[in-house]
């Protein structure tokens, strides 16, 4: 059905998902003063009873098949938190639909299939973000806006993730290499791979990675190492490691005068600080902790048509390095990163 969604008529999300992200996204609609959770869809029934409940939504707005809602449902957007290898074609139903749309990242698991979003999205003229949530975070934004601010990139880049992943996910989809696309590193460490992406701002070119795999496919990682190699010279080294006994992130992005370095345990705000050119560091004033919510930033870059805070070709390069990663793990070699669509 066509979207008939103004700023003065309340939004109406469908939801594709509603186990833990789908719910927390729709608490987020739920508390925005111009949007409402209008549908929702999952396969488990049980999982569709409890977020419905919650959520407010009426019976006949629940649907097994998303495809049904899509077809019966009058929606504004789509928000999709359904596992990753699903992301691509849930995407092009919303869009042929002519609805915005909100994924949790990534934003697929195949090349070609991420090019052919950019390609869709590039031809729309509908909104789509990607959960990347570093975007909006105020630590990260801060380091991007410092080095953006500069003449240089940064030139050299540690990143690294710990946490107690394979146990974490052990029994879920997210723990099955067809639906998840992989391990640790489609996981958790997208966010990673995306957070060094963007705030050097620069073109990767090649990747050399190493992996520990849980499985004798070789496909469910737990233990990630890539050099990534960027147009403007810059390297940058990043490590995650899924079966570790706490959550710790950190980065360090060095350049020609000077640092920015964003540290942290478990799901706390992250912190910021500086390092100049004699080797002091700062640490700022910014208000941590305190960044919109996914939802209200996805329903202002509509009423706004700007750009979202994470966007599609974020998704492409995330995804074209992530897989660029497996293959030099598989085979051993450097691989180019391929970027052209």
């Amino acid at each position: 059905m066509e979207s008939t969604y103004s700023a003065e008529v309340p939004f109406r999300a469908g939801i594709i998902g509603t186990g833990f992200l789908g719910k927390a996204m729709g608490r987020e609609f739920r508390r925005h003063d111009r949007a409402t959770v209008g549908a929702l869809a999952e396969l488990n029934p049980d999982v569709l009873i409890e977020a419905a409940d919650e959520l407010g939504v009426p019976e006949e707005s629940r649907y097994e098949e998303y495809e049904r809602m899509l077809e019966e449902e009058d929606l504004d957007g789509l928000v999709i938190t359904t596992p990753h290898a699903l992301h691509h074609e849930q995407i092009v139903a919303g869009l042929e639909r002519d609805l915005h749309v909100l994924c949790e990242k990534p934003l697929c698991t195949s090349l070609d299939d991420a090019k052919d979003l950019v390609r869709r999205v590039e031809q729309s003229d509908r909104t789509v973000m990607l959960g990347y949530q570093r975007h909006l975070d105020t630590a990260f934004r801060t380091a991007r806006e410092y080095w953006s601010e500069r003449e240089t990139s940064p030139e050299f880049v540690t990143a690294e993730l710990t946490q107690d992943w394979i146990n974490a996910v052990r029994g879920s989809w997210k723990a099955t290499a067809d639906l998840s696309g992989g391990g640790q590193l489609y996981d958790s460490g997208s966010h990673v791979v995306d957070a060094v992406l963007w705030v050097m701002d620069e073109t990767p070119l090649s990747v050399t990675a190493q992996m520990t795999f849980h499985d004798d496919e070789e496909r469910i990682d737990i233990q990630a190492g890539l050099t990534v190699r960027f147009e403007n010279g810059g390297v940058a080294t990043i490590a995650v490691s899924g079966d570790a006994p706490r959550v710790s992130e950190a980065y360090q992005f060095w350049g020609e005068d000077g640092a920015t370095l964003i540290d942290g345990h478990e799901w706390n705000p992250r912190r910021f600080r500086s390092i100049d050119g004699d080797g002091d560091i700062r640490t700022p004033n910014i208000n941590l902790g305190s960044e919109i919510p996914k939802a209200d930033a996805f329903i202002e870059a509509i009423e706004t048509g700007s750009e979202p805070p994470a966007t599609v070709h974020d998704g492409l390069l995330s995804t074209a390095v992530t897989e660029a990663a497996y293959e030099s793990a598989w085979t051993g070699k450097q691989v180019d990163v391929d970027l052209d669509y």
